[in-house]
C-alpha cells in the first residue's frame, strides 16, 4: 500500500532543523514585546509543537534537537544556542540564542529573516537604477564586511543564470567572495575583485590600509552594514576593521547605501567599539519592515533618524529611506 502524500516527514535534515529553529526565533521576535531576539527562551516543548505545524515533522523527544544541535555546531565549529533548565519546570529545558556571538559563521544566523528583507530592499534599488538609467554595461559595486551585504550577494549569485544583469564585485568580505566562487554561480555575469590585506578568519573579512584598488573605482552602489549605531556615530569591533571602512565611507565615489536589521540601535554609547563615520555619510538606509504593530525600542530609536530622512521606497518587507540633502 502507498502511503498518502501529506505524510508528515519524521525528521529534518540536521541544517534544515537550525535552519527552521532560527527561522521560528526570527518570528517569535517579530510578534512577542521583546526588545532583541537575544532576550528570547522558548521550551523545547513548544519548538517542537512549532516544528510540528510549520514544518510538518514530528519530534518527540527534547534530547534529540538538543544532541542535532550541538552536532551541527561542532561542524561548524561555533556555538549558535544556549539551553537551559527552566526555572518552573526542570524537565523542560529552554533554549535561546548565543549572545557572545561575533564571527561570521555566527552572526551569519541571526536576525534572518530581517537580513533577507533588507537583502531584497537593496536589489530591488539596484534595479530600479538600471531600468531607469538603462544600463547596459556591467554595475560596479562595492560590498562591504558583515553579514548584511552577504545576503544581498547571494541574491545576485542565485539570479546569476536567470538575469543578464552584468557586475563587477569589489569586496574584501570573504563570505561574498566564496559565494561568488561557487560553481553554481554563472562567472561570465559576476566578475569578482578583492583589495589585499591580512585575512581574519573569524571576521571572514581582509583587513588592511590599501585601499588602492576601491579609490581607482566610480561605483554604482557601495553597500555596506555596521556594529553599533549611536546618536549618528557607526561603530565597528576594532580599529583595524575600522580603518578600511572609513576610507571607503569618506573617500570612495558612488551612491552610498547601509543596511540595518536595527538589532544595531543603541540608546547609550557603544563600548570598546570604534567609530568609522556618520549616518549622515550616507545617500540611503535600508531597513526591515514587519506587518506586526507592536512597537519596539528600536523602532523608536530609529523615529529619531526620521528628521534627516525621507520615504523612497516602502515595501511589505522594507523601508528604503533616502537621507535629506
Amino acid at each position: 500500500m502507498n502511503k498518502e502524500n501529506n505524510t508528515k516527514q519524521h525528521r529534518l535534515k540536521r541544517s534544515e532543523l537550525v535552519k527552521a529553529i532560527l527561522f521560528i526565533f526570527s518570528e517569535e521576535y517579530e510578534e512577542g514585546n521583546v526588545d532583541t531576539i537575544w532576550d528570547i527562551k522558548i521550551p523545547i516543548e513548544k519548538l517542537r509543537y512549532l516544528l510540528e505545524r510549520k514544518y510538518k515533522v514530528n519530534y518527540t523527544s527534547n534530547s534529540w534537537i538538543s544532541h542535532q544541535i550541538r552536532k551541527y555546531e561542532k561542524k561548524i565549529g561555533s556555538k549558535l544556542f544556549l539551553i537551559e533548565k527552566s526555572n518552573i519546570e526542570e524537565n523542560k529545558p529552554l533554549i535561546a540564542l548565543y549572545r557572545l556571538m561575533n564571527a561570521f559563521d555566527q552572526n551569519h544566523h541571526v536576525y534572518i529573516t530581517y537580513k533577507i528583507k533588507i537583502a531584497n530592499g537593496v536589489y530591488a534599488l539596484v534595479q530600479n537604477h538600471i531600468k531607469n538609467n538603462r544600463i547596459e554595461r556591467p554595475l560596479n559595486i562595492l560590498l562591504g564586511s558583515g553579514n548584511n551585504p552577504y545576503f544581498f550577494a547571494n541574491i545576485i549569485a542565485g539570479k546569476s543564470w536567470q538575469k543578464d544583469d552584468k557586475y563587477n564585485i569589489y569586496t574584501h568580505n570573504i563570505g561574498i567572495i566564496k559565494k561568488f566562487c561557487n560553481s553554481h554561480v554563472n562567472s561570465e555575469n559576476i566578475r569578482l575583485f578583492s583589495p589585499a590585506g591580512r585575512v581574519d578568519q573569524k571576521k571572514n573579512t581582509i583587513m588592511g590600509s590599501d585601499n588602492e584598488l576601491y579609490l581607482s573605482v566610480d561605483f554604482d552602489f557601495i553597500i555596506q552594514s555596521t556594529h553599533g549605531l549611536y546618536n549618528g556615530t557607526l561603530y565597528v569591533d576594532t580599529e583595524e576593521e575600522g580603518i578600511r571602512k572609513r576610507t571607503i565611507l569618506e573617500k570612495c565615489r558612488g551612491t552610498r547605501v547601509l543596511m540595518l536589521v536595527m538589532d544595531e540601535l543603541t540608546d547609550t554609547p557603544v563600548p570598546k567599539m570604534v567609530s568609522f563615520g556618520s549616518i549622515e555619510s550616507y545617500d540611503y538606509i535600508v531597513i526591515p519592515r514587519t506587518r506586526s504593530n507592536r512597537i519596539k525600542k528600536h523602532d523608536v530609536q530609529f523615529n529619531e533618524y526620521k528628521k534627516i530622512l525621507e520615504p523612497e521606497i516602502i515595501n511589505w518587507n522594507y523601508c528604503i529611506y533616502r537621507l535629506k540633502s
